[in-house]
C-alpha cells in the first residue's frame, strides 16, 4: 500500500508529462495520425471512472500547452516521465526480489520503448477492433447487448496486454510471457470490476460533493489512482510467485549452512555445462535448486567475486577457473567460515575467536579434494570405480 501511494504521487506529476510526449512522438508519424484522439478517447472511456470527466478536460488543456514547449522544455517532460518509470521500475524489482538493477543507460532504452511503442501498439490494438466491429456490425445488431459486450471485452483485453507487456518488460529478471500474460488477465479483470465497483460507489453515495463541491474531480481522481496501482501491483505479485508455485521452491527458514550445499550443486551444474559447451542461465539454475531467485543470485555474486564464475551474455554464467584447482574447503570457506578473515564480534574475548578459527581450520583441512574429483565420484560412473577399487 505504500508503493501504491508513492505510484500515485509519482503519477500525478508524470501523468501530463508521459501523455505530452508519447502523443508528440507519435504526431511525428504521418502514419499514426489521428491515433492520438483515439487512444486518448479509450484511455477516459475505459479506465477513468465517469466522475473523473473534468480530469480529462484538465489534461487536454495541459497537453495543448505543452504542445507550445521548446526542445529544452519537451527534454525536461521526457525526465519527468522517465521518473515515473524509475519509481515503477524500482517497485518491481522489489516485488521481484531484485538485488541488482539494471545499467541506468539500458533502463532508460527499455523506459523510451515502452512510451513511445506501448501507445503505438495500443492505437493499433484499437484501430483493428473497430475494424471488427465494423466489418461485423450487421450480425452484432441482431443479439441483444453484443456490441456493449464487445466493447467491454476489447477495453480488458487492451488493459490485459498492456499489464503483460509491463510485468514481462519491467523486472529485472527472466519473466515467462505466459507468467505475465497470465498476471496480465488476471489484473484486467480485476481492474474492471473495480472500475465498475468504484464507478457505482462515486454515482451512487456522491457525499463527497458535499464536502469537496466543484474540487471533487480532484480527490476521487487520486483515490482512483491509488485504487487502480494496487491492482497492478496485485498482478505484479502474482507473476513473481508463478515460478515459485510452479517449482515448489523451499520457502521459510533453511539449515543454517544450507548455502554450502546449493554452492557445491551449482558448481556441479557448471562442470556439466562446461563438458557440454553450454552456459548456465539462472531460470536452470531455479529449476533444479527449487530454492528462491534472491538466494541463487547472492551465490553466484559470491563466486564471481572469488573470480569462480563469469557472466556470459546475454543472460548465461560460465566457470571462469578450472573446477580442480577449488577445493572443496574453498566452497566451505566462501560460503560458510573463513578463518582467515577478521572476525566480527568482542575484541574482548579473543580465545573464542582463536577457537572458531581452529575449528573452522580443522574443517577445512579434511575437505582439500577438488570439487571436479568430488564430482566425478558422486556421478554414477565414479560410484561404479569406487566401488571397484
Amino acid at each position: 500500500m505504500q508503493t501504491a501511494s508513492s505510484l500515485t504521487f509519482t503519477t500525478l506529476l508524470s501523468l501530463v508529462p508521459i501523455v505530452t510526449v508519447a502523443l508528440t512522438l507519435m504526431s511525428a508519424f504521418p502514419v499514426f495520425h489521428g491515433l492520438s484522439g483515439v487512444i486518448e478517447e479509450f484511455i477516459f472511456d475505459n479506465i477513468v471512472p465517469e466522475s473523473a470527466e473534468a480530469i480529462e478536460k484538465y489534461t487536454e488543456q495541459f497537453v495543448d500547452n505543452a504542445a507550445n514547449l521548446t526542445a529544452v522544455g519537451i527534454a525536461f517532460l521526457a525526465v519527468t516521465s522517465i521518473t515515473l518509470l524509475i519509481t515503477i521500475d524500482d517497485a518491481f524489482n522489489d516485488i521481484w526480489r531484485v538485488r541488482r538493477a539494471r545499467p541506468m543507460l539500458q533502463r532508460v532504452l527499455i523506459y523510451w520503448a515502452l512510451i513511445t511503442v506501448g501507445p503505438l501498439l495500443m492505437g493499433g490494438s484499437l484501430s483493428l477492433s473497430s475494424l471488427l466491429m465494423s466489418a461485423s456490425v450487421g450480425w452484432i445488431r441482431d443479439i441483444p447487448y453484443a456490441d456493449v459486450t464487445l466493447i467491454k471485452f476489447s477495453a480488458i483485453a487492451l488493459t490485459s496486454m498492456a499489464l503483460a507487456l509491463l510485468y514481462f518488460a519491467m523486472p529485472n529478471r527472466p519473466v515467462r510471457i505466459k507468467d505475465a500474460l497470465i498476471g496480465g488477465v488476471l489484473a484486467g479483470v480485476v481492474f474492471e470490476v473495480t472500475k465498475q465497483g468504484f464507478g457505482f460507489y462515486i454515482t451512487n453515495f456522491p457525499t463527497y460533493k458535499l464536502v469537496y463541491g466543484a474540487f471533487a474531480a480532484v480527490p476521487v481522481f487520486l483515490m482512483w489512482l491509488y485504487i487502480s496501482w494496487l491492482v497492478v501491483l496485485f498482478g505484479a505479485v502474482v507473476v513473481a510467485s508463478l515460478p515459485e508455485w510452479r517449482q515448489q521452491t523451499i520457502q521459510g527458514r533453511l539449515a543454517p549452512g544450507s548455502n554450502f550445499v546449493y554452492a557445491l550443486q551449482v558448481l556441479k551444474m557448471f562442470w556439466q555445462a562446461q563438458q557440454r559447451g553450454d552456459v548456465v542461465t539462472v531460470p536452470q539454475l531455479h529449476a533444479n535448486l527449487h530454492i528462491r531467485y534472491e538466494r541463487i543470485e547472492i551465490i553466484l555474486e559470491a563466486m564471481q567475486r572469488a573470480s569462480w564464475i563469469s557472466r556470459a551474455l546475454p543472460s548465461g554464467w560460465v566457470l571462469h577457473r578450472n573446477p580442480a584447482t577449488i577445493a572443496v574447503a574453498d566452497v566451505y570457506r566462501l560460503f560458510v567460515f573463513d578463518p582467515a578473515l577478521p572476525v566480527p564480534g568482542p575484541e574482548e574475548q579473543p580465545e573464542l575467536v582463536s577457537l572458531a578459527r581452529a575449528f573452522g581450520n580443522r574443517i577445512g583441512d579434511g575437505a582439500e579434494m577438488s570439487v571436479a574429483n568430488l564430482f566425478e565420484a558422486s556421478s554414477p560412473t565414479g560410484r561404479v570405480i569406487a566401488a571397484q577399487d
